[in-house]
């Protein structure tokens, strides 16, 4: 199924007004975490735009790569399922070497995953995580007022060569160089 910009945009407002704890139980409290997560990584695809040089052909598809240890349990394959932007399928890979990560235009770092990051020269939105690390990538997850929310940094987004769309803007906790 595609969706539609709009669509997309409710979806993304909808996962970021649901709080984890009003849909689980303690313990499900992480699994429901790592699954509005998993739907925002795939949702970021629709409103973040890479150089053209960044995909082989028309048809290639937005690479999601998770390096580290993989908090989604199949989520994220499933979130992306059937899924395009601008056009593009969606593709969910785990690259095991930072060359392989090069491949990648989203890229989710798990625990253990940052010596797998390759140098910043390249077109990659980097998703970091509090719940892993302090540092900041180009997007960092949060739990605000038991929200799943994220910061952007668009200074770094800028050096990647990435343009990130206003209404991603609009829904983050803070925007850094903006």
């Amino acid at each position: 199924m595609t969706l539609g910009r709009g669509s997309i945009l409710v979806l993304v407002a909808l996962l970021w007004s649901v709080p984890p704890h009003a849909l689980a139980s303690p313990p499900q409290r992480q699994s429901l975490e790592y699954s509005v997560k998993a739907n925002y990584l795939v949702r970021f695809a629709a409103f973040v735009e890479w150089p053209q040089r960044s995909f082989a052909t028309n048809q290639s598809p937005v690479v999601i790569c998770v390096v580290g240890r993989d908090p989604f349990r199949g989520g994220l394959e499933r979130a992306a399922r059937a899924q395009t932007a601008y056009g593009r399928p969606l593709a969910v890979r785990h690259p095991g070497t930072a060359e392989a990560a090069a491949g990648c235009h989203i890229l989710y770092v798990g625990q253990g995953g940052g010596r797998l990051v390759p140098d910043g020269a390249r077109p990659i939105l980097l998703v970091t995580d509090a719940a892993v690390s302090a540092e900041r990538g180009v997007i960092h997850f949060v739990i605000s007022d038991e929200r799943v929310r994220f910061h952007i940094d668009l200074q770094t987004a800028s050096r990647s060569g990435l343009s990130i769309n206003s209404r991603l803007l609009n829904l983050a906790l803070s925007v850094r160089g903006g």
